[in-house]
């Protein structure tokens, strides 16, 4: 996009904090997930639009919110879960053009238990067809004989399981594995060997729960574990402090309540994102709730479009 297209952008964008957010970014999109933001796709969304900010790294960010010096047309890159294509593809990427990014870190993968929705993904992909029942009485067979219904299963079990208790959630994708032939070791997972790596060339690691559960969904033992113990074990792998916590699926009210604001402020964090895109009023308080937004789009007018949206939009935060 020529510079001057951005310019409304540049001005809409010069006294707020924009937060983006991005997942697996492989070199090529699985025909199962594709909606996923591939790794050409991506580094020209670097090009075209994230160029119009300040990318700083998230707690220099959070400094200047607390400060009142917010860097003009300041933005922050992350991402959640944690994937092995990002040491191959997405921190190239970023270093080519020195521009910083927080990785939010699923550490149960490290454990054995990879991200609960690739096992969805793998399962979908070795069911042999044309029907794959998960013999679950609230969801029915699922036609998986063509790509388009395999793509389709993706979805609708992602959805179907993405409130299910923790062990629930397991205990249904074990039977799934054994019913189709597969299981846990069949599904590709980051290593703690890429998390240091991507850690020791200076880019920031933050926590993102052990299971990524929905923390509503958790009772306050469980969910106190899911916040305050992976600090600790992220900052074990990594050698060195940990001091920012994403909210899993990151949806105020729904996904997270004001108790697990607390909690996060009392395991010893200093920030702390959302899902909740527009834009925050600054403060002690919202640095524990930043809101983020996803660009998407076709062409980077689109994008850039969504964007001037995002700037325009208040989030929504969960009050105490």
């Amino acid at each position: 996009m020529h510079p001057t297209k951005l310019l409304p952008l540049r001005y809409l964008a010069s006294k707020k904090l924009s937060v983006f957010l991005f997942h697996k970014v492989p070199g090529q999109v699985d025909p199962l997930m594709p909606y996923d933001l591939d790794l050409c796709s991506f580094e020209q969304l670097l090009d075209s639009v994230v160029s119009a900010f300040n990318v700083i790294p998230l707690d220099e960010a959070v400094a200047g919110l607390l400060g009142g010096n917010l860097p003009l047309r300041a933005a922050c890159i992350t991402f959640d879960d944690g994937y092995d294509t990002w040491l191959p593809g997405v921190i190239p990427a970023l270093e080519r053009r020195n521009m910083h990014a927080t990785f939010y870190i699923t550490t149960g993968q490290f454990e054995g238990r990879p991200l609960w929705h690739e096992r969805i993904a793998n399962v979908v992909r070795c069911a042999p067809g044309p029907l794959l029942d998960i013999v679950h009485p609230a969801c029915a067979p699922l036609p998986v004989g063509t790509l388009e219904e395999r793509s389709a299963a993706v979805v609708q079990l992602e959805r179907f399981l993405k409130y299910f208790a923790v062990e629930a959630r397991d205990e249904l994708l074990h039977r799934m594995e054994c019913a189709v032939g597969t299981g846990p070791e069949h599904v590709t997972r980051m290593s703690t060997q890429d998390l240091r790596t991507i850690h020791n060339r200076g880019f920031g690691i933050g926590a993102h729960t052990d299971n990524h559960p929905i923390l509503v969904y958790c009772d306050q033992a469980a969910a106190m574990r899911e916040i305050g113990a992976v600090r600790e074990t992220l900052a074990g792998y990594v050698g060195g402090p940990v001091r920012s916590f994403a909210y899993p699926n990151g949806r105020p009210y729904a996904d997270f309540s004001a108790q697990h604001v607390d909690m996060v402020k009392k395991a010893g964090f200093t920030s702390a994102v959302t899902t909740q895109r527009g834009i925050g009023l600054g403060g002690a308080d919202w640095v524990y709730q930043i809101p983020r937004f996803t660009p998407w789009g076709r062409s980077s007018l689109s994008i850039a479009l969504q964007l001037a949206r995002n700037l325009l939009t208040p989030a929504r935060f969960v009050d105490d």
